[in-house]
C-alpha cells in the first residue's frame, strides 16, 4: 500500500456544507427530461442509454452512424468475391435486427417533425421602430438607409435589408404599420408598383 504525502492528505478537508444524498441521486439519476413524449414512456430504473435505445433513438450519433471505414469495406468485399463470406453482412445484419419494443416514441416524433411550425419569432421593438422609420424617410433604398446618421451599428445595406424582410415576414408586427400606412391591400409581390420597388439592391435572398 502506497502512502499518501503528507501535505496531500493534509489538504483533504470535509464539505460540510455538501448535501450527499442529494449529491449521489443527481449522480446515478437519469436527469431531468424535458421532452414530454420521451418522459411518458421512460422507465427511471433503467439506464438513460438503455431507454433511448428501446424507444428507437439514438444515445449517441456517433455509433449510430458511425464514420464509414473504407479499408474495412474492402476487406469485407473481398472476402465476400473471394467466397470467405457466404453472404453479405449487411443483409444478414438487417434480417436479424428486431423493432424496439417502444418504438412508437421515435414514429411520433418523425411525425410532430414534419409537422408545420408557426414561426414565433418576433423583432424587438427597437429594431420595429429602426425599420419602419427608415421605410418612411427612404422607402426601400437601402444604400440611403446605411448612409443615414441614425445606422448607429453601422450595418450594411444588404443587412438593412435582411431585417426590412424579416419585418415584412412577420404578420404581427407588419400589419399594423402597413394599415397605417394604408399599404394593407397591396400586392407586395407586383413589380410594377413603384411603392414596393427596391432601390440600389441584387436580387439574392
Amino acid at each position: 500500500m502506497v502512502r499518501r504525502l503528507r501535505k496531500t492528505k493534509k489538504n483533504q478537508k470535509y464539505n460540510y456544507n455538501r448535501n450527499r444524498k442529494r449529491l449521489n441521486k443527481k449522480i446515478q439519476g437519469t436527469g431531468t427530461v424535458k421532452c414530454p413524449d420521451i418522459k411518458d414512456d421512460i422507465d427511471f430504473r433503467k439506464n438513460l442509454n438503455i431507454n433511448i435505445s428501446e424507444m428507437g433513438l439514438a444515445f449517441d450519433v456517433n455509433k449510430a452512424i458511425p464514420v464509414p471505414n473504407a479499408k474495412r469495406e474492402r476487406t469485407k468485399l473481398a472476402q465476400y468475391v473471394n467466397g470467405f463470406l457466404v453472404e453479405d453482412a449487411s443483409e444478414s445484419d438487417s434480417e436479424g435486427h428486431k423493432a424496439p419494443p417502444k418504438i412508437h416514441v421515435a414514429e411520433r416524433l418523425e411525425k410532430q417533425s414534419k409537422e408545420f411550425v408557426e414561426i414565433r419569432f418576433r423583432l424587438s421593438r427597437g429594431t420595429v421602430k429602426f425599420v419602419t422609420g427608415m421605410i418612411d424617410m427612404y422607402g426601400f433604398n437601402y444604400k440611403a438607409m446605411a448612409q443615414d446618421r441614425r445606422n448607429y451599428d453601422q450595418e450594411t445595406w444588404r443587412q438593412i435589408r435582411q431585417k426590412v424582410r424579416r419585418f415584412l415576414t412577420i404578420p404581427q408586427q407588419s400589419t399594423p404599420y402597413l394599415k397605417r400606412k394604408g399599404w394593407l391591400d397591396c400586392d407586395m409581390d407586383d413589380p410594377s408598383d413603384p411603392r414596393w420597388k427596391e432601390y440600389g439592391t441584387d436580387d439574392e435572398v
